[in-house]
């Protein structure tokens, strides 16, 4: 049984230093990756950061920013206005088409 150890020992130690090159070469193999895996999320994540507290000239040309403040209704309901930032007022079309078409059936 002895002799079995030692044959067993020999194969083993015959074969360690490809074991440990192998070993070695799939560890720096897999640092590699591991870093080029985190340079490529970190580098996602600080995009995704930079473009949202930044937006682009185009993004910012095509917004339409027009604050409109509704006034309240009148009593009876039959006219909407809407006041804008700039004084003016804009009358809500829908509301006065509604009650043009009540008159007219009304008056027949």
């Amino acid at each position: 049984m002895s002799q079995e150890k030692v044959d067993a020992y020999k194969i083993e130690k015959k074969g360690r230093k490809a074991r440990i090159a192998k070993h070695k070469r799939n560890v720096k193999i897999a640092k590699c990756v591991s870093l080029v895996l985190l340079l490529a999320v970190c580098s996602l994540v600080g995009w995704r950061v930079y473009a949202a507290k930044h937006p682009t000239a185009d993004a910012a040309a095509t917004e339409i920013s027009e604050d409109v403040v509704p006034a309240a209704e009148t009593v009876d309901g039959t006219e909407a206005t809407a006041e804008t930032t700039d004084g003016t007022e804009t009358v809500d079309e829908t509301e006065t088409s509604t009650d043009a078409a009540d008159e007219t059936t009304d008056a027949n």
